[in-house]
């Protein structure tokens, strides 16, 4: 297993743990799909990084849950100057895309 297998996976689970965290906050119902897509997409690039089968899925799923927790994110940023109490789940939000993004990155220089 390398190390970018082990990195895409816990990258999976952190991504499947803090938006369980962002749905308990929010109760939204698109959080939660966001989340499930999110941490499946990070398993099947640490599937195809280990089986070296089809390595540009590896990049590329990741880049989907960067730019959807992205977008997500910054809608969050945008209505949060109203509305304070969305201030946290943005930069919840955030994290999970810097977290997408570093193994969108990593997955990137290792091939």
């Amino acid at each position: 297993m390398t190390p970018l297998t082990i990195l895409l996976l816990g990258i999976s689970l952190a991504v499947l743990l803090l938006g369980s965290y962002l749905w308990r906050l929010t109760s939204s119902r698109s959080i939660f799909l966001n989340t499930l897509f999110g941490s499946t997409c990070m398993l099947l690039a640490a599937y195809h990084a280990a089986s070296h089968d089809k390595m540009e899925w590896a990049i590329m799923l990741p880049f989907f849950t960067t730019m959807l927790f992205g977008g997500r994110a910054i809608g969050t940023w945008w209505r949060s100057r109203k509305e304070a109490d969305l201030r946290f789940p943005a930069q919840l939000l955030t994290g999970v895309a810097a977290l997408s993004l570093t193994a969108t990155i990593s997955a990137y220089l290792a091939f």
